[in-house]
């Protein structure tokens, strides 16, 4: 995905997850990166402060936050093992805002978290 992070506050994202839920599995999708996108940027932006999300997004560091490798790989290029604590910080927020329980002591792989995230979207689409 080539878009930007966003750092605008948004309203409830399983709103959005479910206007869509009659909509096409893309619209979904785009949901689901936006809400994601939202939550690098917060995540960034409270660890490490507005200056760096503004260079980091300027250089294009998180256009494929969607794709797990190759985010870990251009975090890891950044930050070295300081990328696992961002992308926990990340998934953090993003479960907060989908209201799904984040266990810290558990293993953690961004991965599976993102999965484990996109899930508990789409059940959410199917309620109702």
């Amino acid at each position: 995905m080539s878009s930007s992070v966003s750092t605008m506050p948004q309203d409830d994202f399983r709103t959005s997850w479910k206007t869509n839920r009659t909509s096409s599995k893309l619209a979904q999708e785009k949901t689901f990166s936006s809400m994601l996108q939202l939550s690098i940027g917060e995540g960034v932006k409270a660890a490490l402060g507005q200056a760096i999300l503004g260079v980091l997004n300027g250089q294009g560091m998180f256009n494929e936050a969607t794709d797990p490798k190759e985010f870990h790989r251009k975090l890891q290029s950044v930050f070295g093992s300081g990328a696992g604590v961002l992308e926990k910080v990340i998934v953090k927020d993003l479960f907060r805002k989908l209201n799904i329980p984040y266990n810290s002591q558990e293993r953690f792989d961004y991965g599976e978290a993102l999965e484990r995230a996109k899930e508990a979207c789409a059940m959410e689409a199917r309620k109702k």
